[in-house]
């Protein structure tokens, strides 16, 4: 399978993926391929799940069977052509024409890794099928309860917290943290349910212009700047109460090249996270964004920074 990791190396994943990439270009080989091939995998199942050129009904058969295949149970993954052509970028496209050779870098790895990687997997695409039923038809519609939200985000996020965590303790043992296996776990949910959420603040304009509604209430209409302004408060704190988490989880990391890694979602998304809490309706609206400039510079400080100073980065952003 070297022909192909080399194939979708840093190249093929920068063309799929936003920052995460900076995570997966500075973690140890030791936990980079298993880390990449999963994030493979969720690109591919996102993108169908995020398509407009099929039916609702026809994105969750395919992520059924793309699921069914990353266990064991199939492999030829249908595309229509249509789709191929229909608002993808070229990266996105590739990866789905290549979903055979994933499947077969998925069967190159330790029993281990695989029954992470599947077991992540199933999480992440329970998660998105839910959020294709949740948000059918034409209608505006808003989850119910917190509890679903607090679901929504650990299957597609906090689930990757803890794939993160087993993949590190795989590689390394008790040497991989300070703190044990069950309470880094517990810590990793937390981080990737925060970053999650934090996704859906700085997405809120074209979710709710799309007729969909993440934070739960009984809302009158689809006034997004009025609702906005019911929930942001609220959905602010909890954000920032969740990403705290990853100040702790970052501090017990004893690698350096896993402790930076891990950090710049945190970073980056506690100064995302401060643009939204100052951002009005219409900024908002503009999409919020770091800017590559920033994110250079948070680099370049948590690249400086020791152990306790790059876990004070993050806490006070926070507090």
């Amino acid at each position: 399978m070297k022909d192909f990791q080399k194939e979708f190396g840093e190249k093929m994943i920068a063309s799929v993926s936003r920052s995460f990439y900076l995570s997966l270009r500075f973690l140890p080989s030791e936990m980079r391929g298993t880390a990449s091939l999963a994030y493979l995998l969720a690109r591919a199942t996102d993108t169908v799940a995020d398509t407009s050129a099929l039916p609702e009904g026809d994105r969750v058969e395919s992520l059924e069977a793309m699921g069914l295949a990353i266990n064991g149970g199939g492999e030829a993954l249908n595309v229509d052509p249509s789709f191929l052509k229909a608002g993808i970028s070229e990266g996105e496209k590739m990866l789905l024409q290549k979903w055979q050779h994933c499947l077969e870098w998925l069967q190159s790895l330790n029993e281990s890794r695989q029954l992470a990687i599947r077991k992540v997997m199933r999480s992440i695409i329970k998660g998105q099928s839910d959020d294709l039923r949740n948000f059918s038809g034409n209608d505006f519609a808003a989850l119910n309860t917190e509890e679903e939200l607090d679901q929504y985000t650990y299957d597609v996020a906090g689930s990757v917290g803890v794939f993160w965590t087993e993949i590190g303790f795989d590689a390394y043992g008790s040497d991989f943290a300070e703190l044990e296996y069950k309470e880094m776990t517990s810590l990793g949910e937390n981080y990737g349910k925060g970053l999650q959420l934090l996704n859906i603040l700085r997405d809120f304009p074209e979710d709710i212009a799309s007729g969909r509604c993440y934070f739960p209430g009984p809302f009158s209409d689809q006034d997004g700047e009025m609702i906005w302004n019911q929930v942001m408060a609220y959905w602010q704190k909890r954000c920032s109460s969740l990403l705290q988490s990853s100040a702790d989880y970052i501090e017990s990391l004893n690698g350096s090249r896993v402790r930076f890694a891990t950090s710049l979602p945190a970073l980056i998304g506690a100064r995302t996270l401060r643009l939204i809490e100052n951002a009005d309706w219409d900024n908002l609206c503009g999409r919020i964004k770091v800017s590559r400039g920033e994110v250079k510079r948070i680099m370049l400080k948590a690249g400086l920074a020791g152990r306790k100073r790059l876990s004070r980065m993050i806490s006070t952003q926070f507090s």
